[in-house]
């Protein structure tokens, strides 16, 4: 069943009378909704429900103007703002939306909170949503009750705290993976599904399960470098067979801890990248030296070993690609961005968070090879992340509407699938003044999620 979404402009006025009547709809918009004014009507808005009567205006079709109480008993700001707008006959109900909440942890002081690495961002969906229709706002777990829930709203160029209606979606940002990993998560999760709240990127994705997700299709395995768990066998053999190798925690991110051991005749050399801009150096005289070494490690973190291509470098500065891949109105996964990374001069790794550099990938494509090749092989990594999103989110636990895909070209110019990250970094996109087009793709399916209650899978 298709819904009708209508974009509309809400404005307060003072006390109506009769003092039943808490929102006036121009008569065009009760003659396409159908709406007969004798009866009552439910207004929605995320977990917020008024019964009210209505009455016919000589106000424009894309108005609605609500009564200033019904804002404090639907627990949003008193100001005009900018909604979608869906009304269902079957249940006399007008639903207002997308309740966005942003779901992370962050840090409060006397002045302002801040939402750590995304708090640009968030201020950045926040303008959009001013702009085109809903409601958002930035919560933390603590900040969730079993009916109450406060959080921070946008309003006089500040961040303000107050009561907020339940969101019709949750978009979540959580930087703590033990957080993530505790029992008071889990229980959140399941009081969501009770009140059929969508969450989505619920999780972390570990480097172990999206390997194994892909591995599982055979048309993906050549884009696949030789992975399995770190033993001291599992060392031992894949440096028999490559001349280098990595070593990744399944947990990690931002490029921190990574390992890379290179092979040479007489020494086993290995860096190991930092939480600084400065890899550490070490050398051992053989694989099983090298374990005893890394046994400490081991206690606190479990690590996958991982085949190293020889990807192509610019400048002797190595190269990959971010293609950044959203879910759309339609819930099928599209191309948002893409950009190649640069790393720092003499490090192995090209993350952004690290000192990398951001580059078009036509332009850096190009140089190395040339224009029509470029274009071939970036299409070609654009399709490759999109069916890699589609398999990843279909075999995995919860909704996933977003993912970054790190790809990499070696020197015969294969494409290989080097991560799959579950909460891509909001700051490797270009930057603009403008609205970047990430922000757009999850309002678009935020929008998505809100109107579809009970018609999505």
């Amino acid at each position: 069943m298709t819904i009708s979404l209508i974009p509309i402009t809400i404005i307060p006025d003072k006390m109506f009378h009769p003092s039943d009547v808490c929102l006036k709809i121009s008569h065009s918009l009760i003659n396409y909704w159908d709406i007969d004014t004798k009866k009552p009507i439910t207004i929605s808005v995320g977990g917020n429900q008024v019964i009210t009567m209505i009455e016919g205006a000589a106000i424009t079709k894309d108005e609605i103007i609500f009564e200033e109480g019904l804002f404090e008993r639907l627990s949003i700001p008193i100001q005009e703002s900018q909604w979608i707008a869906s009304f269902s006959r079957s249940n006399y109900t007008l639903t207002l939306g997308p309740v966005i909440g942003i779901l992370t942890d962050y840090t409060e002081s006397e002045k302002e909170p801040h939402f750590r690495s995304i708090h640009a961002f968030c201020k950045e969906l926040h303008d959009l949503v001013t702009e085109v229709g809903g409601f958002l706002f930035v919560f933390q777990l603590n900040d969730w009750k079993d009916t109450t829930l406060t959080g921070y709203y946008f309003l006089n160029n500040h961040w303000q705290k107050a009561p907020l209606p339940l969101p019709t979606v949750i978009y979540n940002r959580i930087h703590s993976r033990r957080l993530e990993a505790s029992h008071l998560f889990e229980t959140f999760k399941t009081k969501l599904k009770g009140k059929q709240i969508w969450i989505f990127n619920s999780h972390f994705l570990s480097k172990e399960i999206v390997h194994h997700l892909l591995y599982s299709e055979e048309y993906m395995k050549p884009y696949l470098p030789e992975t399995s768990m770190l033993t001291e066998h599992s060392l031992q053999e894949m440096l028999k067979k490559y001349s280098s190798i990595f070593i990744k925690p399944i947990h990690g991110s931002q490029g921190r801890n990574i390992i890379k051991a290179i092979n040479e005749s007489d020494v086993l050399q290995i860096k190991i990248s930092t939480g600084t801009n400065k890899d550490r150096t070490f050398q051992f005289k053989d694989p099983i030296q090298f374990y005893q070494w890394l046994l400490p490690y081991l206690e606190k973190r479990t690590y996958l070993i991982q085949q190293a291509i020889p990807l192509m470098t610019y400048k002797s500065r190595q190269l990959d690609f971010r293609i950044l891949c959203h879910k759309n109105h339609q819930n099928t996964w599209k191309v948002t961005s893409a950009v190649a990374r640069l790393s720092e001069d003499k490090q192995f790794v090209s993350n952004i968070a690290r000192g990398g550099e951001l580059m078009k990938p036509i332009h850096i494509l190009s140089i190395l090879s040339n224009r029509e090749t470029a274009i071939q092989q970036l299409k070609l990594m654009k399709e490759l992340a999109i069916e890699a999103c589609s398999l990843v989110s279909q075999m995995s636990d919860g909704i996933i509407g977003e993912l970054g895909v790190d790809i990499g070209v070696d020197e015969e110019g294969n494409l290989w699938i080097i991560e799959i990250n579950s909460k891509p970094s909001k700051n490797f996109e270009a930057e603009s003044n403008k609205i970047r087009p990430s922000a757009k793709a999850l309002l678009e399916y935020c929008t998505f999620l809100s109107f579809n209650k009970g018609r999505y899978e």
